[in-house]
Order: C-alpha cells, then structure tokens, then sequence
C-alpha cells in the first residue's frame, strides 16, 4: 500500500445470507434472509461500514446456489439503500466493479472515521474523559488555601 492509499478507507459491498431456521408452514423450506453488507478496511483497520435491511427468500433447493436477482425490485432496493446510506456518510463510489451487479467498491478520507459504538468507541471515551481539563494546564488543581 502506497503512503497516499494509506489516506483512504476502501470498502467492498457483498452479500451475505443468514439462516433462520425451517418454516414451520412449508415443509422442507428454509427461512433465509438476503443482507448486503459493506466490509471497509484501511488506516482504520477493517470494520463493517454498513449493512442493508435483511428480506427474506424462498430457498428450498438443495445443491443450488442463490445470489442477488438484478430484475428483483426488492434486492436492488435494499443495494441502492445502503449506497444510498453510505454515499451520505461521506464514502464515494469507485468506477470499478466486482463480476457481479451489486460488487460496488467505494473509498473515503480515512480521517473521516470515527466509529460510534464498539470497543474503539469504549476506549477512546475512557481516555477521553482520564485527560486533565485544559483549564488547569495538564496539572492537578491547587489545594484549597485558608484565609
């Protein structure tokens, strides 16, 4: 990585599925959900950058593999919204592609991260409030004097 790619956060958006178990209605149906999620790394190191709402699809063939329908108005709504979501906290959309339609790639400034909950949230809030107040200069108050 070169010292100005080092500037950047760049982040892949994927799809994932997620297991729910059997539907108790249909016999030998699957309950499976379809998410997008947006995976950055960079200067910050990796984290999840965002993650479309889940829908859920009908997979009930075994042995076939499922993927993102283009022509399905509800998978691409679900992409759109969460390049929609990421395009609003400051991350650009790259000209490059993956194979497939919704392999989006989109970078921004890594300075512009600042997670907002998580282990890194907990610890920079502990150092935050350990810091001396900056009305005493970085030293301890005064003892009270008498009159």
């Amino acid at each position: 990585m070169t010292e100005h790619e080092s500037e950047w956060d760049y982040c892949d958006v994927k799809f994932q599925l997620r297991y729910k178990g059997e539907d108790s209605t249909r016999a030998g149906l699957k309950q499976m959900w379809l998410v997008f999620q947006a995976r950055a790394s960079g200067a910050n190191r990796s984290y999840l950058a965002g993650e479309s709402t889940e829908i859920p699809i009908a997979a009930n063939v075994i042995g076939v593999s499922f993927v993102p329908q283009e022509r399905n108005p509800s998978h691409r709504n679900i992409h759109q919204n969460l390049l929609d979501q990421l395009q609003a906290e400051g991350w650009e959309r790259l000209p490059e592609r993956g194979g497939s339609w919704w392999e989006t790639r989109l970078r921004r400034l890594a300075s512009r991260h600042r997670p907002t909950s998580g282990w890194f949230k907990r610890l920079r809030d502990r150092f935050s409030q350990a810091r001396p107040s900056d009305e005493n200069d970085g030293h301890p108050p005064s003892a009270p004097t008498s009159p």
